[in-house]
């Protein structure tokens, strides 16, 4: 017999790391405890508690995304665009009013950040370490 619950925990386990989330970061976001956040992904404890609470953090709308046993996560789950990714965590990380000016400005830093990067990748071709 198949446990249920089980093939949760595991769906979410694949789901937080196919996103390269930390698992640290949803226990803080959830409330979850440690203890019981690990025991949830072996199937333990109050799975459908547990549950509702990754779905509320990924804004996922449907409370049996996880229940699937052939559940795939493909390129559509995951497939985003850097900025969007960034925008993602940021919007999961906020508790306050989203509106247009922090949208822009987030955008903005997005930007800035990428720009950086550029920077450095440049930077470190004209003076490589040897």
């Amino acid at each position: 017999m198949v446990n249920t619950n089980k093939i949760v925990g595991q769906n979410v386990k694949k789901y937080i790391e196919g996103k390269g989330i930390k698992h640290s970061w949803v226990m803080e976001r959830t409330g979850i405890k440690k203890t019981a956040y690990y025991n949830f992904l072996k199937g333990e404890g109050n799975v459908e508690e547990y549950v509702a609470k990754i779905n509320k953090l990924f804004r996922i709308n449907d409370p049996f995304f996880f229940y699937k046993a052939d559940m795939e996560l493909n390129g559509k789950t995951f497939g985003r665009s850097r900025s969007d990714s960034f925008m993602n965590y940021v919007a999961l990380s906020f508790h306050g009013a989203e509106d247009e000016e922090f949208k822009k400005g987030m955008h903005l830093f997005s930007e800035f950040v990428e720009l950086i990067d550029v920077l450095k990748s440049v930077t470190n071709s004209e003076h490589p370490r040897g």
